[in-house]
């Protein structure tokens, strides 16, 4: 749980005079009143242990701090803070150090004393101030320090780099702590800079490996473009990953490879070659979604990859999926993707063997499956409404008032919103208001945000006073974030009412369900300001394997790229579940998100996020 500054500390009490008094005048001088209360004892009678046996309290070093010049006074003050951290008491030991000014000090100290103060402020949730102490001018002679105090600033700030979504900063120091580490340590941080680095766009990694001269940072980014721009071909991969071995033998990497980069030879020899692809032909999602892997097939075939024969099977309602599901193995499939049905996933589902490993293209929610060889990719709507959930608390709001569609026959949008609300209780926020729309969306809105509440109470007043006021409406002032579950027509209403109901200033936060796919900014710019989670196929309007299927294939909808993009990634996954199983850490980065094997074998995937901007949907990468 995150600490919060508290009020109730040391400076507060009789005690806080003299505590003042060595803060800011290092004088112990009597500037309070008063009776020590019960609250005081714990820190006045605290003591620590000194170098020659001997026990000193808190005041001791208080009162040998004010008797003291500099720098013998901060370091008995950095002393009475590590004093006050052990005890808990965090908050008095911040307010303290905060006082003490470093430029001036010698380089050792002067670095502990900017340390704790970051270590205090990454618990109480502050990255940004912690690591702008980090990186504080002193920082530059980092050199210098003792390999143990090296080693803990650097890992420091790569956690603070990565929660503040610099990854290329994060993964630098990993790279130069790495040779601080003791042995047993260095593969961990090996996956921690793999998983960093991957998470780069394949067109940074590669200036950044062209551009390199420094050994360590030049063979990792080189190690990471041949693990992010080649993992759709599997063969061109492993050709590449040859190649840098022979080239970096004495690199770190080398000698501790991450594990998605030693399964790659594996994988490619135990690849199957006869895959079965059961889907509902007799539907429109089930032919996308064939459409989608064909042309990830096709796409590996036209750049020299190897790619398995495909036979394609059509799993209409009717027909007994067991059945059909062993004529596939019997036909020779060494994998099955698919089915679709969920009807038919429950019947695989509850068989204690599999033949061979399947990929079923939608899940179960809360059991696991009775075969190993059973995995389960879906595109999920209340996965979806979970990372929206998490999405706003990482970005500090915590008061939700919820919007969505009005109960219909289908219960999609309900289903996300429900999600949505149970997993934001979980995470501990609240909802403060949650409202259904059909088309009227003014009246809605005022419930939500109770404006009609501030005109009844203008009024009232009016009544007593007997006199017109001068009035401007109000909104309840308890929200800090708007989820929103609509498709675009009603979002692109719904977004600039806020605006016009003095709610302009909160931030909304959506599901896909607001955003076609289809760049429109002429019409999409009301939906201006709203964040929300998508496919990277949906987002990205640069890819080449995208511009082939949208040629292909040119009435296009937002569903449709959707499940084109689910079929994508079906194709991406077949030859990888065993680098997913076998390495915990590992991850794909597909064109429906990031993909990880997650518990009951259930594919995980992450969205890509956005914020809409002058009609366009921008990504983080492209604000």
């Amino acid at each position: 749980m995150t600490k919060q500054l508290s009020s109730n500390s040391i400076f507060h009490t009789p005690f806080a005079g003299k505590l003042c008094a060595c803060i800011l005048g290092f004088l112990l001088t009597a500037c309070a009143t008063g009776p020590v209360t019960e609250q005081t004892e714990p820190v006045v009678r605290t003591t620590e242990s000194t170098q020659d046996g001997n026990e000193i309290t808190l005041q001791d070093l208080l009162a040998q701090a004010s008797a003291s010049s500099s720098p013998q006074k901060e370091r008995l003050l950095l002393q009475a803070a590590q004093l006050l951290k052990r005890i808990e008491r965090d908050n008095d030991a911040l307010l303290m150090l905060e006082t003490l000014e470093t430029d001036a000090l010698p380089l050792a100290l002067a670095i502990d004393i900017l340390l704790l103060r970051a270590q205090l402020y990454s618990e109480y949730d502050q990255p940004l101030l912690a690591l702008q102490l980090l990186t504080n001018n002193r920082f530059e002679q980092l050199s210098q320090l003792p390999d143990f105090r090296q080693l803990t600033i650097r890992l420091l700030r790569a956690e603070l780099h990565e929660v503040t979504g610099n990854l290329l900063e994060s993964a630098q120091d990993r790279i130069q702590a790495d040779q601080l580490l003791p042995i047993n340590r260095v593969p961990l941080n090996h996956e921690l800079i793999w998983n960093t680095l991957t998470s780069l766009e394949s067109e940074e990694l590669i200036v950044l490996a062209t551009q390199e001269r420094r050994f360590e940072f030049q063979g990792w980014y080189e190690l990471a473009v041949i693990g992010k721009a080649f993992q759709y071909n599997l063969d061109r991969q492993l050709v590449e990953l040859t190649r840098w071995r022979s080239s970096w033998i004495r690199h770190p990497a080398a000698v501790s490879m991450p594990q998605a980069m030693q399964l790659v030879e594996t994988m490619a020899e135990e690849r199957p070659d006869n895959i079965a692809l059961l889907l509902p032909l007799n539907t429109q999602s089930g032919r996308v979604i064939r459409d989608g892997f064909m042309s990830a097939y096709y796409d590996v075939m036209q750049i020299g990859g190897k790619v398995p024969t495909i036979k394609v099977y059509n799993t209409d309602e009717s027909i007994n999926i067991l059945d059909q599901y062993n004529q596939a193995v019997n036909d020779g499939a060494e994998m099955v993707i698919g089915p679709l049905l969920k009807e038919h996933i429950t019947q695989l589902h509850n068989q204690r063997t599999l033949p061979v490993p399947t990929l079923a293209l939608n899940n179960l929610e809360g059991s696991s499956p009775l075969s190993n060889s059973l995995y389960q990719f879906a595109l999920s709507p209340e996965n979806e409404s979970v990372q929206v959930a998490e999405k706003a608390w990482q970005d500090g709001h915590r008061y939700a008032a919820v919007l969505s569609p009005a109960q219909t026959t289908d219960d999609f949008y309900q289903r996300k919103r429900d999600s949505f609300i149970s997993h934001w209780l979980t995470l501990g926020g609240h909802i403060v208001a949650r409202e259904e729309f059909r088309d009227n969306y003014t009246t809605v809105l005022e419930a939500l945000l109770d404006i009609n509440d501030s005109e009844t109470r203008k009024n009232r007043i009016g009544e007593l006073i007997r006199e017109e006021l001068a009035f401007t409406q109000r909104r309840r002032q308890d929200i800090d974030m708007i989820f929103l579950v609509a498709d675009p027509g009603p979002a692109r209403q719904i977004n600039p009412t806020l605006a016009y109901l003095y709610a302009g200033d909160i931030p909304v936060y959506a599901t896909q369900d607001i955003y076609s796919g289809i760049p429109r900014p002429q019409v999409d710019f009301d939906l201006n300001g709203i964040i929300f989670g998508d496919s990277p196929w949906v987002l990205n309007f640069n890819d080449e394997l995208k511009e082939k299927a949208t040629s292909l294939f040119p009435q296009n909808t937002s569903l449709t790229l959707r499940l084109q993009a689910f079929g994508i990634d079906a194709f991406r996954i077949y030859p990888r579940l065993k680098q997913l199983e076998s390495a915990p850490n590992s991850q794909i980065y597909g064109a429906t998100g990031l993909l990880k094997l997650g518990d009951n074998h259930n594919i995980i995937r992450e969205l890509s996020w956005a914020r809409v901007s002058e009609g366009l949907a921008q990504t983080e990468a492209q604000e």
